[in-house]
């Protein structure tokens, strides 16, 4: 092994090339995190090999991983000195441990951010079909109104145009009762008048003993329609012979008798006035009667319409407040959903990248562990092998022999 390590550094081509790229004095203030691109550690050397080959393999998972907390181990391992990593292994379970627990902890992570957003999708899907039909019961309602207050107003109308009926047929019933009062009463104090006439006639045929006869009536106008008979001329003057009181008893029996009947004539116009009274008190009535009864179905239907008025206003009320509920809840769904939104899309798009992360890191801590767990301290009988195999004494000072150019002696 020296004397190839010898024939290696003594070439011509890497006495030149020590040369350009070793300067005199030794480099300090290195600073580990930048990569060179070339593995320097030692792993060739079976002592040492286990520990540095675990530093390598922890410090490849974490670039390829970009995990910080696996470079950190790996630089653990390099300062951790040989058959002293106990304390190494068990960061390293440690770290395995908390990988696991990570990762169980990204699934349900991220199962719970998909159970979350298909339960708030359900919801509001809900919420928002139950908005909808707010919105359509509450325009339903609406119109319900509108239509029951159109006929309520008509109603309220017609009420009105009852109450003028009414009142008009009362107007024309007192003035038609006032006039037949009136004539009544004309007709009555007339027959007075004629009853005094006529029993003041009477009396005097009869305190100047003349008789008169059966007094004849009952027949309207019957004597008014007689005319005397002249026989001659109606222009020529009468003679003027008297004759005894009992020459006129014929006329006199003839006025009573026309007296007579246009009292029984005013009397029979009063019956026919209060025959034709008592029959337009009896339509007046009867159209009252009818009157009333459709004014009571109008207030009833009114009544029933306010009734109806007010419990569309309740139903639309509680329906508003359900809309209200609802786009609340719709709401805090979506503030709920806006909230945990960075978390969860981080999850889940980054799943598949952590655990990916993880197995790497998981391998490298594998592989670590299985170097570390089975390493060796070298023994006496190891070391001197090369001389049990007929190899040359090592010479300790054969490579201060060693001369590379641009070097001083």
């Amino acid at each position: 092994g020296v004397a190839k390590a010898l024939e290696i550094l003594t070439a011509d081509g890497a006495r030149e090339l020590f040369a350009s790229a070793i300067k005199p004095g030794k480099e300090v203030h290195a600073d580990d995190r930048y990569d060179t691109g070339r593995e320097i550690a030692l792993v060739q050397l079976g002592s040492v090999s286990a520990p540095l080959r675990a530093y390598a393999v922890l410090k490849d998972h974490a670039k390829a991983s970009h995990s910080l907390r696996l470079a950190a181990l790996a630089l653990k391992v390099r300062e951790c000195k040989v058959g002293h990593f106990d304390k190494v292994i068990a960061a390293i379970d440690e770290m395995v441990k908390a990988l696991k627990e990570e990762n169980l902890a990204d699934i349900a992570k991220r199962d719970q951010c998909k159970e979350e957003y298909l339960k708030i999708e359900s919801t509001s899907k809900d919420l928002q079909w139950k908005i909808k039909n707010n919105v359509a019961k509450i325009d339903k309602l609406a119109k319900l109104i509108e239509l029951r207050t159109a006929q309520k107003e008509k109603t309220i109308e017609e009420i009105a145009e009852v109450d003028a009926h009414m009142e008009l047929l009362t107007a024309v019933r007192t003035e038609e009762n006032n006039d037949f009062l009136n004539e009544k009463k004309l007709d009555q104090d007339s027959i007075d008048l004629l009853m005094a006439a006529r029993d003041a006639l009477a009396s005097y045929y009869s305190n100047h003993s003349v008789a008169m006869g059966e007094v004849q009536g009952s027949v309207k106008g019957a004597a008014l329609l007689q005319q005397p008979e002249f026989n001659v001329s109606a222009d020529q003057a009468p003679e003027a012979d008297f004759s005894d009181k009992g020459h006129r008893k014929g006329e006199a029996k003839g006025i009573v008798s026309i007296m007579t009947m246009i009292i029984e004539d005013l009397n029979d116009e009063i019956k026919n006035g209060m025959k034709a009274e008592e029959e337009a008190q009896l339509e007046y009535e009867s159209q009252m009667d009818a009157a009333k009864k459709l004014k009571e179905e109008l207030i009833a239907k009114k009544v029933s319409l306010e009734e109806a008025i007010a419990k569309r206003e309740e139903d639309k009320s509680a329906e508003i407040e359900l809309q209200t509920n609802n786009e609340n809840e719709l709401d805090d769904e979506m503030k709920y959903k806006a909230s945990i939104k960075p978390d969860c899309d981080w999850i889940i798009g980054a799943f598949e990248k952590r655990a990916a992360a993880r197995v790497s890191e998981m391998d490298g801590l594998a592989g670590a562990k299985e170097f570390l767990v089975g390493y060796q301290p070298p023994s006496q009988e190891a070391s001197l092998l090369e001389q049990r195999q007929g190899a040359k004494p090592f010479d300790d000072a054969a490579l201060a022999k060693v001369r590379f150019l641009g070097m001083r002696r």
